[in-house]
């Protein structure tokens, strides 16, 4: 399997004051596919009517649980990535794998190797504000 939800990992067991309770029931959609060229996610994205960059990425640290401002897709073009959930639930990706999900959206970027992806957004990255990642006024660990 390509993409695989792994077991709970309490570093990802964190939310958001902001619009907690809405925040943790937002759903997204995480499938398998087959490896796809970054041409032909590009063209997806253009099709969705979304404004496509492609980029490598390389996470060297688990990020803190945030949220964008912009719903976003996003196509793994190569290598792997991981990404928790605010209840903890950890997802593993590799080429392939794509990911949507609604502007507002809980998550974090969990250490991962460099890759290479798509992302598609219903912005304009020259309208994003900064930062691009939006903890809110207390993102907290809580036990």
């Amino acid at each position: 399997m390509h993409c695989q939800k792994a077991a709970k990992d309490l570093r990802a067991d964190r939310m958001s004051s902001y619009d907690e309770e809405s925040c943790k029931n937002m759903k997204f959609e995480f499938v398998a596919g087959a490896p796809i060229s970054e041409e032909q996610a590009l063209r997806e994205a253009a099709e969705l009517g979304l404004h496509a960059i492609a980029y490598d990425s390389h996470q060297t640290e688990d990020s803190e649980v945030h949220f964008h401002e912009f719903n976003l897709n996003i196509w793994l073009i190569s290598g792997e990535a991981a990404f928790a959930t605010p209840d903890g639930e950890i997802y593993k990706a590799k080429s392939g794998c794509r990911l949507s999900a609604p502007a507002g959206w809980l998550h974090q970027e969990l250490v991962s190797p460099t890759h290479r992806l798509v992302l598609g957004t219903n912005i304009p990255a020259s309208e994003w504000t900064q930062p691009i990642d939006k903890t809110g006024p207390a993102v907290s660990a809580h036990n």
